[in-house]
């Protein structure tokens, strides 16, 4: 059977039973080292001052009692690395200890949760646009010609009170239908047409 010793205990109260008595402010203190010592026997403990670590020895080598900032990385980084991740990698750096997220190349969905609304981006031979699907109906698409809208969509509208400021930029426009009332303040550097 092991034997154990505890080194240099300072306690206080009064030990009326035999029985050691400690109080909150009682300390137990390790053998202090500034570098670690040639261990010899497993289950030795110091307090290694220059790494600031209490270590135990195993054996073989001295070990840090607790994680360290590598082994926490190391878990942390498992978490990511190899789990399921949908439109993104995920990948733990253990050389620098960080962890790398990379938007999956073909990610170009945005969605709801049930997937029947949503702004997609397709690129193949003969589409290259932006599709708006809205409960699971495609209302509108956008390619470098501008943007169509399917005859399942809406018209476009707007308030015909405009509270916003803004400015209409040069060689731009802007088609309202009225009557308008403006509150707010329309700079009209381009062209604005209101019917």
């Amino acid at each position: 059977m092991a034997t154990y010793r505890l080194l240099h205990v300072t306690r206080t109260g009064n030990d009326t039973d035999g029985l050691a008595e400690f109080t909150n402010s009682d300390t137990v203190l390790l053998p202090v080292h500034s570098s670690d010592p040639t261990g010899t026997t497993e289950g030795e403990m110091i307090y290694n001052s220059s790494d600031d670590k209490i270590k135990i020895y195993d054996g073989s080598a001295w070990v840090v009692v607790g994680n360290t900032s590598e082994q926490i990385q190391d878990i942390v980084g498992a978490m990511f690395t190899g789990n399921t991740e949908t439109g993104i990698t995920a990948t733990y750096e253990d050389s620098d200890g960080t962890i790398d997220l990379v938007v999956s190349a073909d990610s170009a969905l945005i969605k709801d949760a049930d997937s029947d609304t949503k702004i997609q981006v397709e690129e193949s031979s003969d589409e290259d646009k932006i599709r708006y699907d809205v409960a699971g109906t495609e209302v509108a698409t956008q390619d470098v010609s501008g943007m169509a809208f399917t005859t399942n969509s809406g018209t476009v509208r707007h308030n015909q009170t405009q509270a916003a400021t803004y400015t209409i930029p040069s060689g731009e426009g802007q088609v309202m239908a009225g009557p308008v009332t403006i509150t707010g303040t329309i700079t009209n550097n381009g062209t604005m047409v209101i019917i």
